[in-house]
């Protein structure tokens, strides 16, 4: 019989955090919230931000998990507020326009875009464009469609 015990333990779970920027590519002022969810763990909410055309900036600090038994995914949505200059009594004023979203329009629309170890203690940038939003991690890109809300 053989002595397993100076066989290494399985990698266990391991917590990782990623920082989150938000870069506006679009040529229009808006205001952006992000919502990641790890499977099983809280949403976590940046909150709404507004950022002028070619403005980057960080938003929030989401946890994740990396390791053989994990089985969870990253799962992101991206919601928009295009802003528009209003007149009114005389006065200029930002208002809230038309509403928009990342996503496909259908179910529960969470894009996901899965944290790797690469990605702990690093930035990832969404990038919103006209039409798509970009996920841009150290550990690969991906994308989605980026659509006013009342269009679908």
């Amino acid at each position: 019989m053989s002595d397993d015990s100076s066989d290494p333990p399985p990698p266990q779970a391991k917590t990782c955090t990623a920082y989150i920027d938000v870069e506006n590519k679009s040529s229009h002022l808006f205001k952006f919230q992000v919502l990641h969810q790890y499977t099983g763990d809280d949403v976590d909410d940046s909150g709404w931000h507004l950022m002028k055309p070619n403005e980057k900036k960080y938003v929030m600090k989401v946890n994740y998990r990396v390791g053989i038994f994990t089985t969870g995914t990253d799962n992101w949505k991206v919601h928009g507020k295009k802003v528009v200059e209003k007149t009114e009594n005389g006065e200029k004023k930002l208002v809230d326009g038309e509403d928009w979203r990342s996503g496909t329009g259908v179910a529960v629309d969470w894009k996901k875009h899965t944290l790797r170890s690469e990605d702990n203690e690093a930035t990832t940038t969404i990038k919103v464009f006209e039409t798509e939003v970009q996920f841009d991690s150290p550990s690969g890109v991906s994308t989605t469609s980026f659509y006013r809300h009342d269009d679908k």
